[in-house]
């Protein structure tokens, strides 16, 4: 069965936050993850974990509470905002804004889907490493103002981190590098919740 998964804009890329923490989107447009085009076989690849996280039931909002947040450069004084994820229809995220870092966070749940699948036509150059166990893919697509991952957590399900800035083409601008850096402890910080 072919399917064409066209991965648009996250809450991420292009939100600030509302006085009630709400994201809401930004004039200056925003990033979006890398497009990919998937095709799902029937065949599996043995996948090393230390266990199986079944995301369907998972309370995104309340792992994204329990993160370190300032160490993130994220605000601690309002709650996530989680809603359905318009990149991976069907999905569920949440979302935390640092509006003085301009810096943003979304993980989503995504729960049709493994992390090996997603990377495969990802327009982004990936590493590949793991966390606690986990297999993890970091994406560092061609736009420089975000940074993505996706834990393989499950058989078809991963676990997507976008950070970024939060609104691009304002200050501070924190590096790429130093985003790309920051998702394999923002995803083991995920994990340990999960």
């Amino acid at each position: 069965m072919r399917r064409l998964l066209l991965v648009t804009g996250l809450l991420l890329a292009g939100c600030t936050a509302t006085e009630s923490g709400s994201p809401t989107g930004t004039a200056t447009g925003g990033t979006t993850a890398p497009t990919t085009t998937t095709t799902t076989t029937t065949t599996t690849t043995e996948v090393s974990r230390p266990r199986d996280i079944d995301l369907a039931g998972a309370d995104l909002c309340g792992v994204v509470a329990a993160l370190p947040l300032g160490t993130f450069g994220l605000d601690q004084d309002r709650p996530p905002t989680g809603g359905d994820s318009t990149s991976f229809p069907g999905s569920r995220d949440c979302f935390a804004n640092g509006i003085g870092a301009n810096l943003g966070l979304t993980l989503v749940a995504v729960l049709d889907q493994g992390a090996a699948e997603y990377v495969e036509g990802a327009d982004a150059e990936v590493t590949e490493s793991e966390v606690d166990g986990f297999p993890l893919h970091v994406l560092k697509p061609t736009a420089p103002d975000s940074c993505f991952g996706a834990v393989d957590v499950a058989d078809g399900q991963m676990l997507f981190v976008n950070y970024g800035l939060s609104a691009p083409g304002t200050e501070p601008v924190t590096p790429q590098a130093t985003l790309c850096e920051r998702v394999p402890r923002i995803a083991a910080a995920a994990l340990a919740e999960l």
